[in-house]
């Protein structure tokens, strides 16, 4: 079963739809540690992300969580360096919801 340090890093790495912001001071995004931290909204994106996950194919459950473990082995500032460039991409419009 899929953990809830999954559910909320999904939530994470989707972040705002706002476009990036472009300040020269590097701004750090809060992870949520639980599912108290989340707003509705968040909350919400989080259980889709869940039930969708449930509908996989074992197969692609089990790349997801290795990719998973491996993020989270990544340095602190590897993982901010990646959440950063997909909040980019995100703004972009290429992804949906």
């Amino acid at each position: 079963m899929i953990s809830l340090a999954s559910v909320v890093l999904s939530v994470a790495l989707q972040g705002s739809m706002h476009a990036p912001r472009r300040t020269d001071a590097p701004v750090r995004q809060e992870v949520a540690e639980g599912w108290d931290d989340l707003s509705p909204g968040q909350r919400d994106r989080a259980l889709r992300n869940y039930q969708h996950y449930r509908e996989l194919p074992a197969e692609k459950r089990r790349d997801i969580d290795q990719h998973y473990e491996k993020w989270k082995k990544l340095p602190r500032s590897d993982q901010d360096r990646f959440r950063k460039k997909h909040d980019e991409y995100r703004g972009m419009g290429l992804v949906g919801d």
